[in-house]
């Protein structure tokens, strides 16, 4: 399933993000998450980038660890804004 804004994606160490905003660079699709801790709540001091990338089961993301393209990607949500 692909994600979609305000919904919520789980990673497979089962933490938990809301999707707050979307962008496509590169032919990638990136999407700005905030953190969600117990009860649902928000966590505003964790917010990460992930990637959606898709294989042969279906779409799934990963978080941007490169600190380059974390760099760029955080400009690009920045001018959105």
């Amino acid at each position: 399933m692909k994600l979609e804004l305000n919904t919520i994606a789980r990673l497979n160490n089962d933490e938990k993000y809301i999707i707050l905003n979307e962008i496509a660079e590169d032919g990638k699709n990136y999407f700005l998450t905030m953190g969600i801790i117990k009860d649902n709540e928000i966590d505003s001091s964790k917010v990460v980038i992930l990637e959606e990338l898709k294989d042969d089961e279906g779409y799934y993301v990963e978080k941007v660890i490169d600190s380059d393209l974390l760099l760029k990607l955080t400009k690009l949500f920045k001018d959105q804004m």
